[in-house]
């Protein structure tokens, strides 16, 4: 019999071509909308989760297909280190609680390149520091923002997949948890066969090719939304604002859609500094060492800190 299928994650790995594109496309499988899985699993405030309200948000009763599942924020919210590690542990014990036989998918992504889109992403959000401030908050600002239990910023710990491997692992089992690096998206078809075997997945239609749904901004889109960001105050929460300018929003779509159309505007790609670039190479190796360890992955192969 087939299982429910949970794919939570992480960001920046292709999260929003799987949800418009490929998993609507399931035979096999009932495609729940992510605002439907929000409202079961993130919802409910930590006290207040109720595994049968969870179960009747999610329609399971009376269905002939199983559920597919996919929204990255079970994995935790990239740009707060998924409230300090918290959010993680206890999303788990929710699904589990649900849908315990599940097949858990999480995507991952080389730490260089997935902590670029996160402050890429931070800046197309809204946000306006530079990304030496984004990486390193509590070194940069006072008070609560040193706490991270208090005022939650980014986080290189966050990144570390081993743990929230290990730990679906403990609960779902190792056959249950299937890890997929972003960078076999190279190779999109196979991928795209080797998840139908390994989660009893069967897809209608192939999305086309070239068809991914989030374009990165080049260096000088990213400083070009920068910006016009200082003239709202809006949709970040670590920022700085000048005035927050009736319109605004629109004013930030505007200069998100130039920087995406204009190609001179992104021919030069954004990269992190190369003190930054240090920090992720130290940071990381260790934490991949270990996923190796759990899972046979040409980690060194696709580029990631070893």
């Amino acid at each position: 019999m087939q299982s429910a299928i949970v794919h939570l994650g992480y960001h920046k790995t292709a999260t929003t071509w799987l949800q418009q594109q490929l998993f609507p496309s399931a035979t096999s499988h009932d495609y729940v909308p992510r605002q439907t899985v929000q409202e079961a699993f993130l919802k409910p405030c930590g006290m207040h989760f109720c595994p049968e309200q969870a179960s009747e948000v999610l329609s399971l009763h009376g269905r002939n297909r199983p559920v597919l599942l996919s929204e990255e924020n079970l994995s935790g919210y990239l740009h707060n280190g998924g409230l300090h590690g918290f959010l993680a542990p206890e999303v788990a014990r929710r699904i589990k609680a649900v849908l315990p036989d599940a097949h858990i998918v999480i995507f991952i992504r080389n730490q260089f390149d997935i902590c670029r889109a996160s402050y890429a992403q931070y800046v197309s959000g809204g946000g306006t520091w530079g990304s030496h401030r984004y990486f390193e908050t509590a070194r940069k600002v006072r008070g609560a923002l040193t706490r991270p239990w208090k005022a939650p910023a980014f986080e290189f710990e966050h990144f570390e997949y081993d743990r929230l491997i290990a730990h679906y692992d403990a609960l779902f089992g190792r056959d249950h948890v299937h890890v997929y690096p972003y960078e076999w998206l190279r190779e999109r078809d196979v991928l795209i066969a080797r998840m139908q075997q390994d989660l009893g997945l069967a897809i209608e239609s192939l999305p086309p090719e070239g068809s991914r749904a989030n374009r990165s901004l080049g260096a000088v889109g990213l400083a070009m939304v920068r910006g016009a960001n200082l003239f709202s105050r809006q949709s970040v929460v670590n920022k700085h604002y000048v005035i927050d300018l009736p319109g605004s929003q629109a004013l930030r779509h505007g200069a998100k859609w130039l920087a995406g159309r204009v190609p001179v505007i992104n021919n030069r790609p954004a990269r992190l500094s190369p003190r930054m670039q240090a920090r992720i190479a130290a940071h990381y190796p260790e934490s991949n060492r270990r996923l190796m360890e759990l899972r046979d992955l040409p980690l060194e192969e696709l580029g990631y800190p070893l």
